[in-house]
């Protein structure tokens, strides 16, 4: 017993040593303003933001599982309320799909026959490239989403690059050095880039650890950077920055959008497109 308690305190003064871990009232509240925010996270995404071991993470879960608020689903959790027969991405799938619809409708309105278009992983660009296989004969896509890919499968006349990478099983997407080195040698006439949120102070940023370095490299390979988010998905922010505002050359959003907050983005400076009536 004596063996068991020194070696928990010893491990629990070696996790504050290295980086000042947050008590745990401190992670419950954390857990609970990020799965408010963003209705999903994963235990590697909470391991980078809290400062704390996976051990911790899932043991943090568990107890507020336990307590009613979250519900634990495979590498992850989600809101209580919401069903936990379902992995991450499939829960955000269907979130908000009219709204990612009428979007992905706009988006393939600046595309044009023949161009070079590059998609990170993500539910926007699922419904964006399920809309340009609906419309368009002839493009060249580079995505590392596995899901996006597929939509491509039946078209011919695409020509679809696969970046190689590491599998990240929960987002069906590639990451890593040698993906974006991949992307980073094509020249790409627009990008459209799936976010978690935006906002006018803070720009574009997403809780997806492994996807922000590969919406980078496409950044820098496209001549036109599309932001592609949903109307809940403004003045929001997320943990990991991505860029600025000036960075993007248009964001497209859907009808339900405030028009105080379009203006505010106008104000900004931002070219912002969505259906009006």
């Amino acid at each position: 017993m004596l063996f068991q308690l020194y070696t928990y305190v010893v491990a629990r003064a070696i996790e504050r040593e290295a980086g000042g871990e947050m008590l745990q009232e401190e992670r419950y509240k954390k857990i609970q303003e990020i799965l408010k925010q963003h209705d999903s996270v994963r235990v590697t995404e909470l391991v980078h933001v809290l400062n704390v071991s996976i051990d911790t993470v899932r043991r943090d879960l568990e107890n507020m599982e336990a307590k009613k608020l979250l519900k634990r689903v495979h590498g992850g959790a989600i809101l209580a309320e919401e069903h936990g027969d379902q992995n991450v991405f499939s829960h955000r799938e269907h979130k908000n799909k009219e709204k990612k619809i009428e979007l992905a409708q706009l988006a393939c309105e600046l595309v044009s026959e023949g161009q070079a278009i590059a998609l990170n992983a993500g539910t926007t660009n699922l419904e964006i490239a399920k809309k340009l296989s609906e419309n368009f004969e002839r493009l060249t896509v580079i995505s590392n989403g596995l899901r996006i890919i597929e939509h491509f499968s039946a078209k011919p006349g695409f020509t679809v690059i696969v970046p190689g990478g590491i599998l990240d099983q929960q987002e069906y997407a590639l990451y890593g050095k040698k993906c974006e080195e991949d992307i980073s040698g094509y020249n790409i006439d627009q990008v459209f880039l799936s976010i978690n949120a935006i906002s006018v102070d803070k720009g574009l940023t997403d809780f997806r650890i492994h996807e922000v370095d590969i919406i980078k490299a496409m950044m820098t390979s496209a001549r036109q950077i599309n932001a592609a988010a949903d109307s809940s998905k403004f003045e929001k922010v997320s943990y990991l920055n991505i860029c600025p505002l000036e960075k993007v050359d248009m964001i497209i959003t859907d009808s339900s959008i405030n028009e105080d907050i379009a203006n505010k983005y106008k104000q900004a400076g931002m070219k912002i497109v969505y259906k009006q009536d």
